[in-house]
């Protein structure tokens, strides 16, 4: 006997398909569900169910799938982001929350430019310092105003210059491109909970500030103080040069210099001015003295890269030690005198 001839979905009617699917929820929720209808939609299903054929699987497969998606948009399910975050969070604790996310912050379904709140500019500015200055732009091209213009007084001055040429003549980038630099955004900063991203960035803004020249930092420590005094201060106290150590007290440079090899000190004293070098070397023993003003007498002032190397590096020691706790930074009003 020849096999009985199979009936395709999309060929079948509204009446046909109700038919198939009542049989294919068995007889109990087939039964249970065949006595909501009325008697006339009983009749009009038994009618149709004289010429349904075989079904095979992929056929009724097929079938569940189309009735799902005309369920989903009957009731006005879909895959809203915001409408899945309500019943996460309705599900779950914040403690709970803060456990499943792995300390992450719950994505808000917005975009990162909106997602940054007043005050991030300490987060921003040490990471967009590392980028072109046309991403930079682009970045600022969408932040809230306010936080932009924050983000734009804080940039040293010549990057401020290119970034502000260029904000002028901003022109629209490609969808995909947009979205490369919407989650960098997210992964980089957004991703991390307030608190870890605060910390995370001040860290970095006064690392930033530690390797510019004085007159550089103190240019964005100024643009700072006139937004948010109390994080310049905090980031005042994160921040030291060579140039700052007469603001050390005594003990902390004997603390110091006990720790610096005698070249590293000549190195970092070649092209300093008398005063500077005259603290540098009261804290030294007199056997270091003698050594380091002999190898000072025919210096001629100049400064060399060699130098700006060592201070940096004897700034860098000062701040090691103050995050161990061997020294005391100046305080914020000593670095301000």
């Amino acid at each position: 006997m020849a096999p009985e001839p199979t009936t395709t979905t999309s060929h079948r009617s509204g009446r046909e398909k109700v038919a198939i699917l009542l049989l294919a929820l068995g007889e109990k929720s087939g039964t249970h569900l065949l006595q909501k209808f009325d008697p006339a939609e009983v009749k009009h299903i038994m009618s149709s169910a004289t010429a349904l054929g075989r079904v095979d699987k992929l056929d009724l497969d097929k079938l569940v799938d189309d009735f799902a998606a005309e369920f989903a948009r009957a009731i006005g399910l879909g895959t809203d982001f915001g409408a899945v975050k309500k019943l996460v969070e309705q599900a779950f604790t914040p403690s709970e929350l803060s456990t499943i996310m792995g300390g992450q912050v719950m994505p808000s379904g917005e975009p990162a430019w909106k997602r940054f709140p007043s005050g991030s500019e300490n987060i921003l500015v040490p990471y967009l310092l590392d980028e072109h200055p046309q991403t930079v732009a682009f970045i600022l091209s969408k932040l809230d105003p306010e936080l932009a213009a924050r983000c734009l007084s804080i940039l040293p001055g010549d990057f401020r210059n290119t970034v502000s040429r260029r904000l002028l003549k901003i022109q629209p980038v490609a969808k995909n491109v947009e979205e490369v630099v919407e989650r960098a955004l997210d992964r980089d900063l957004l991703s991390k909970s307030d608190a870890g991203l605060e910390n995370e960035g001040r860290d970095r803004l006064a690392a930033m500030l530690n390797r510019l020249e004085r007159d550089q930092s103190s240019d964005i420590l100024a643009g700072i103080a006139a937004w948010r005094p109390e994080e310049a201060s905090r980031l005042q106290r994160m921040i030291f040069s060579f140039e700052d150590l007469g603001k050390l007290s005594q003990a902390a440079r004997l603390a110091l210099f006990d720790k610096l090899q005698t070249d590293q000190v000549i190195a970092a004293l070649r092209g300093c001015d008398s005063g500077l070098k005259e603290i540098a070397l009261s804290s030294l023993g007199a056997r270091a003295r003698r050594m380091v003003e002999a190898e000072l007498a025919s210096d001629k002032g100049l400064r060399t890269k060699e130098g700006d190397a060592a201070r940096s590096a004897v700034a860098a020691m000062v701040l090691s030690m103050s995050q161990r706790g061997e020294l005391e930074l100046p305080s914020s009003d000593a670095n301000n005198a």
